[in-house]
């Protein structure tokens, strides 16, 4: 039953990625911390959101915008890797608090003033990487300060969504890299993954054609909305919580 629990779970990651780009990690992480320990589910969430972003590429790739993903992808890279040591390093549980509250404030603070603030050039990409690759190394949720970043840069559904993608894609594999180096990656976690795989592509271009065409406004409302459910999600495995058997 943890096993099927889990599989779904990053199955319905797939979709909420396919459709807004982001948010499939800080969905999953939170949900899977409930069923299965950090260390087992941060390396799967990794492999998934390898395989989504590859699928999102491959079907947008011409909406990147190269030069803020360049920016953002590199100063994330060198901070993934003391993302991935901090999952050593105490309780977690005050930083995702702290996490959880910025995000849905921050979103909740730009529906209601709309607009109110916008980046005109890239000069604050690389301070967004370094706090995308330590959240995205630690507990797979690199999706805030890059949603945050593409918002107030004003780019459009496909920019925002093939941007991310561009950042996420070598961001997983450097990830990856360090779970395998740290001893995370086992068999369970890699049978996990191949038998969700098929449903992850399925469940990911079912969510991208869902958005196909939706106004940039109407988009960035559902971003925000998503933020603020991802602050709550956050908040909510911030609190102490018994965890079931790992699965084999």
């Amino acid at each position: 039953m943890t096993e099927v629990l889990a599989i779904l779970t990053i199955i319905l990651a797939g979709f909420v990625r396919g459709a807004i780009g982001f948010g499939d990690a800080l969905i999953a992480m939170p949900l899977l911390g409930l069923i299965i320990p950090l260390e087992t589910a941060a390396p799967l969430v990794a492999m998934a959101a390898l395989l989504i972003s590859t699928v999102i590429l491959l079907r947008e790739w011409r909406h990147v915008e190269f030069t803020s993903t360049t920016v953002l992808t590199i100063f994330g890279l060198l901070a993934i890797p003391f993302g991935v040591k901090f999952l050593h390093v105490g309780d977690d549980r005050f930083l995702k608090a702290i996490l959880g509250t910025a995000v849905a404030g921050f979103a909740a603070w730009s529906l209601w003033q709309p607009n109110r603030f916008a980046l005109k050039t890239d000069r604050t990409a690389p301070l967004f990487g370094i706090m995308a690759g330590l959240l995205g190394g630690a507990y797979n949720t690199a999706g805030p300060p890059l949603v945050i970043y593409g918002t107030l840069r004003r780019w459009t559904p496909q920019q925002f969504r093939a941007s991310l993608q561009g950042y996420c894609l070598l961001g997983s594999v450097w990830t990856l890299t360090w779970h395998r180096a740290d001893g995370h990656l086992t068999y369970g976690i890699l049978r996990h993954f191949g038998i969700a795989a098929p449903f992850i592509v399925l469940a990911t271009v079912i969510g991208q054609r869902l958005t196909r065409g939706i106004a940039t406004e109407r988009f960035t409302r559902w971003v925000f909305l998503a933020l603020i459910l991802i602050g709550f999600c956050l908040l909510l495995s911030a609190l102490p919580v018994p965890t079931l058997e790992n699965p084999a």
